[in-house]
């Protein structure tokens, strides 16, 4: 069975790989470069889609990140990430996401005078005044950066102790795995582990199983962003099943870079019917032009999957979600619930 449509919309979602910088509404983008004083290629904010998201022809890495550099050096700014981060949970709400996982790397947003914690501080009040306005929970994840310095490592992973349990849930590492590899960062993701701070990696992207590997045996992850490079070696497919590794899966996002070349070859309704713990997530949602209700979409009309495999899954993200045991069941139970009551209205 399949479902789709503003049923599909209504069902109760869990979303666990998103970007805060890649998840801006295209309005927001215009506005705040014109209160930057930036020199705007478009006169109407509707212009600006045009320059900051793809379209179905994207399908490599070069391109996709083009559209971050248009307007990255203008989110510099506590108030912007403020509001970003306000709209996104207003965005979630509106396509039903009951708990959402936000994710950003501070280092890239920090500037002369705003600082690490500055980025931070206004990430979360934009969360919490979003949770207080809509229907939605969320947690927020630093990510660490392949590429930079160690002292912003640091301070990300500083800021990562300090703020655990006030908004912040968990850390990732994210970057360029194919040219800075993650051993580097092994240290402070071995003082995460001890602190107890909940870890995934961006892996098997646009590095092959080898990345993964790293990231479980050095990195100690417990989920993997993407990952779908894990399938050029079926035995360590085999070993991430029974490790009960989580797999953060963006189809959209992998057929826009070119990690897969069209949704049919995508390998996760391979990975679900092997075992491995798949979820689905929108990565991306403003550069893409998507959101969840489209991903739950797509893996069921281009990717073969069905309804109850959607579902399932639905419940694998909360399961793997950073958040207590009982935020866990207050979530799983509400969504269950909210699921068959939906589920049983299309059935009659």
């Amino acid at each position: 069975m399949k479902v789709s449509g503003e049923s599909l919309k209504k069902l109760p979602k869990v979303d666990l790989h998103c970007h805060l910088d890649g998840s801006i509404r295209p309005r927001t983008i215009f506005d705040i470069m014109k209160s930057a004083g930036c020199d705007l290629p478009c006169k109407e904010p509707e212009g600006i889609a045009n320059y900051v998201q793809v379209d179905s022809t994207c399908c490599s890495l070069t391109d996709f990140l083009n559209k971050f550099e248009f307007f990255y050096p203008y989110l510099k700014t506590p108030e912007s990430m403020e509001r970003i981060s306000y709209e996104l949970c207003d965005d979630a709400a509106k396509e039903n996401i009951r708990y959402m996982e936000i994710r950003f790397a501070p280092c890239l947003q920090a500037a002369e005078k705003v600082t690490q914690e500055d980025i931070l501080v206004s990430v979360l009040a934009g969360l919490k005044k979003g949770e207080r306005d809509f229907d939605i929970k969320t947690g927020a994840i630093l990510c660490a950066y392949r590429g930079t310095e160690r002292e912003a490592w640091e301070k990300t992973y500083a800021l990562a102790e300090k703020y655990m349990g006030r908004g912040l849930c968990g850390l990732d590492l994210a970057g360029d795995e194919s040219r800075f590899p993650g051993a580097p960062f092994a240290l402070i993701f071995d003082r995460a582990k001890s602190a107890g701070i909940p870890v995934t990696i961006h892996a098997g992207e646009a590095a092959g199983w080898e990345s993964v590997k790293e990231a479980v045996d050095v990195l100690h992850a417990s989920r993997i962003g993407h990952g779908v490079r894990i399938a050029e070696n079926e035995v360590f497919v085999e070993r991430i099943r029974d490790a009960g590794i989580v797999f953060e899966i963006c189809v959209t996002s992998n057929v826009h870079t070119g990690v897969c070349p069209d949704y049919k070859s995508h390998p996760i309704a391979d990975f679900y019917k092997k075992g491995i713990k798949t979820t689905i997530n929108t990565d991306d949602r403003g550069v893409s032009n998507i959101n969840l209700t489209h991903e739950w979409d797509v893996v069921q009309t281009k990717c073969g999957l069905e309804i109850d495999d959607v579902l399932d899954m639905n419940i694998f993200s909360v399961d793997a979600a950073f958040c207590s045991p009982a935020e866990k069941k207050t979530l799983k139970d509400r969504i269950q619930t909210e699921t068959r009551k939906i589920m049983s209205g299309l059935s009659i």
